[in-house]
């Protein structure tokens, strides 16, 4: 199965991985994923109409896959969580409120549930859209929404099946993959992808803290570079990180920088 859409991209900003309008310059190009995945794409297009109840509810998928036409029906489990996700964020408006931060939660438990290991591309598509949510809710301080039992759940999730998709992708696709949420570095055959957290709270700088050693833990559990990880405080302070791609041996690794 091959439901990551590769040639229909969104615009994020990435430093903050907010969503951008279409065109705009300097934006990081994703892909979306089936009829649903993806900033502002549904029923297969972006700002496409979404199929409810008449009370404005989702349809179940096998209602919607039902009554939706080919572009409404969702192509798999994750899509269908993607299409819920949708629904839900459908009448909060552009402003992030806490509506919205609530869909947000509601994805990443339905995301820690789901067993996406069924395909290397719903893997990898599920693992970044946790990553997503987590790093929305972070950027609008909305993260203490999110238990930290569940957090560590997702984070670790989500790193398996990130870790899961590109080790089990076919090499067309992995390049693909790697061309799109990666950047070469110095070193042949590896892949980076950089970001940053800025906090602003001592809470903030808690479940920093506690999400990526998380992280950290989940990625280099066992291996020589298996240390805890130095989030930086005081609050205000500004962290830079580093997720990198071995495709030699495919190992993921984790670092601060």
């Amino acid at each position: 199965m091959a439901f990551i859409n590769w040639d229909k991209t969104f615009p994020v900003d990435p430093s903050t991985g907010e969503v951008l309008p279409i065109g705009r310059e300097g934006a990081l190009e994703l892909p979306t994923y089936g009829n649903y995945g993806g900033g502002g794409y549904s029923a297969g297009e972006f700002g496409g109409q979404l199929l409810t109840t008449s009370s404005g509810r989702p349809l179940s998928q096998t209602l919607l896959t039902t009554l939706g036409s080919k572009s409404e029906d969702p192509v798999d489990r994750l899509d269908y969580l993607f299409y819920r996700h949708d629904v839900a964020s459908n009448d909060v408006g552009e402003a992030y409120t806490r509506g919205q931060a609530r869909a947000d939660v509601s994805l990443i438990k339905s995301l820690i549930k789901l067993d996406a290991s069924y395909d290397p591309e719903a893997g990898l598509y599920a693992g970044s859209a946790s990553f997503a949510m987590i790093g929305r809710l972070a950027i609008n301080d909305k993260l203490h929404l999110v238990s930290p039992k569940v957090l560590i759940a997702a984070v670790e999730d989500a790193v398996g099946n990130i870790q899961y998709g590109l080790e089990n992708l076919p090499h067309q696709e992995l390049v693909a993959a790697l061309g799109n949420l990666f950047e070469p570095t110095s070193d042949p055959g590896v892949f980076a992808f950089n970001f940053e957290v800025e906090t602003t709270s001592f809470r903030q700088e808690v479940v920093e803290y506690v999400a990526l050693n998380a992280l950290n833990d989940a990625i280099d559990f066992g291996e020589a570079d298996d240390a805890p990880l130095n989030t930086g405080f005081p609050v205000g302070s500004v962290s830079e990180y580093q997720l990198t791609f071995n495709i030699a041996n495919r190992d993921l690794d984790f670092v601060s920088v």
